[in-house]
């Protein structure tokens, strides 16, 4: 449980995963989509995101390429290659193109720059997380 879990509870609404090491930006992200009716948590290590969506699977992880304990890449191909993968975005600093292009090929959904607008990245979530018509 983090402070974010305390201050602020998720209030439905799809699941998101926010994997991000540094503790004041996860939970000011956490609360931002929490506010926007997500169903957000967060992770701060590679280890416990590839564990939360084990257990959550969430619509959509929202992660930065700086882990402590992995490379964001290969945790973003982990992610990608379960069952019902999540789509994945990637929100991050690292603005050279070999970043972006290794976040592709292991299978981001989208490449963001930090600082990111909340208004674009709710819309984008919104977007990954529409429940898909089935029946067509």
């Amino acid at each position: 449980m983090t402070a974010t879990d305390i201050a602020m509870p998720a209030l439905g609404g799809q699941r998101v995963l926010v994997v991000e090491n540094d503790e004041d930006a996860a939970a000011t992200l956490t609360a931002m989509l929490r506010l926007n009716g997500f169903d957000a948590h967060c992770a701060r290590t590679g280890a416990d995101a590839l564990q939360a969506v084990a257990a959550s699977r969430p619509c959509a992880v929202v992660i930065d390429l700086d882990l402590p304990d992995a490379d964001g890449c290969a945790i973003i191909r982990r992610i990608r290659s379960s069952a019902r993968p999540p789509a994945v975005v990637v929100v991050t600093a690292h603005t050279d193109l070999g970043h972006h292009r290794a976040a592709a090929d292991a299978g981001a959904t989208k490449y963001l720059l930090k600082p990111t607008d909340p208004c674009d990245l709710v819309r984008l979530l919104t977007q990954l997380c529409e429940p898909s018509d089935a029946t067509g």
